[in-house]
């Protein structure tokens, strides 16, 4: 098991080439806006998604629920120790960032303003704080912190994959009837930059090869842990597998707080 004893080679910064895609995402969330797309987009997609079991939909959006993410994060600290930090280290940011402008810009979502005949909601109805999309934003924090952590071979063989996980993701909340297009958009934009902001944050400060920092990640990912474990996400389908989630976030981080312990002794 990865312990704080051991150093980790960190790959090199992340380049302008980092940008590219919150740029694209972020410029096609501007243009959708202004040609005002974004509904005549959802009611395009969301009917192509039906092909797709609900079941299926609900279990990709809920990883990228903050609680699910954190106990990803958490049961990777034993094999991805740098990535995990990088993840971790970038959530609170995200969260801020993400809810205020959930609260500053206050828009409806689809469920509230689509007739219940034009539109298949999975899961609980939600009727207000679209844009972004928060998932989407996890998701994609996510994939840029994992890429940017990596070498730059890992980092060319696994981009294509890890972008297509959080793309994926970003489709769920059109299948659930969560977003708009435009709220995905920007989601991905902007989950991308806070991801690298992770990074940077896990470069500065290398928690994973500290014992105290070690010990700090893991009590953070035991309270995500139980915190999955005990709360409803709204997805009823995913609940088992949720709790399951949360009580091995649980455990892994059990297991690193007492390696941590031994080892200071």
């Amino acid at each position: 098991m990865p312990t704080h004893r051991e150093e980790v080679a960190l790959p090199q910064r992340p380049g302008p080439g980092a940008l590219v895609l919150p740029l694209v995402c972020g410029i096609s969330a501007v243009l959708v806006w202004l040609s005002d797309l974004s509904q005549p987009l959802f009611l395009a997609v969301q009917p192509l998604t039906r092909a797709v079991p609900d079941a299926f939909w609900a279990f990709v959006t809920d990883q990228a629920g903050l609680l699910s993410l954190a106990a990803w994060a958490t049961i990777l600290l034993m094999f991805r120790p740098a990535i995990s930090t990088a993840v971790l280290l970038a959530c609170p940011a995200g969260l801020v960032f993400v809810r205020g402008l959930k609260h500053l810009i206050a828009a409806d979502r689809p469920q509230q303003l689509l007739s219940s005949d034009t539109i298949h909601v999975i899961g609980r109805e939600l009727s207000s704080l679209s844009f972004p999309s928060g998932h989407t934003a996890a998701a994609f924090t996510a994939a840029s912190a994992a890429l940017y952590m990596l070498p730059a071979v890992l980092r060319k063989r696994w981009a294509a994959p890890i972008i297509a996980l959080a793309a994926l993701v970003g489709l769920s909340r059109l299948a659930v009837g969560a977003h708009w297009p435009v709220d995905v958009l920007a989601g991905a934009a902007i989950g991308w930059c806070v991801g690298l902001t992770g990074v940077f944050a896990a470069r500065r400060w290398p928690l994973w090869q500290r014992p105290n920092g070690m010990l700090t990640l893991a009590v953070i990912g035991m309270t995500a842990g139980i915190a999955r474990t005990l709360l409803d996400s709204g997805y009823p389908s995913v609940e088992i597998f949720g709790r399951a989630l949360g009580i091995c976030a649980v455990a892994v981080a059990a297991l690193i707080v007492a390696d941590g312990l031994r080892g200071t002794r």
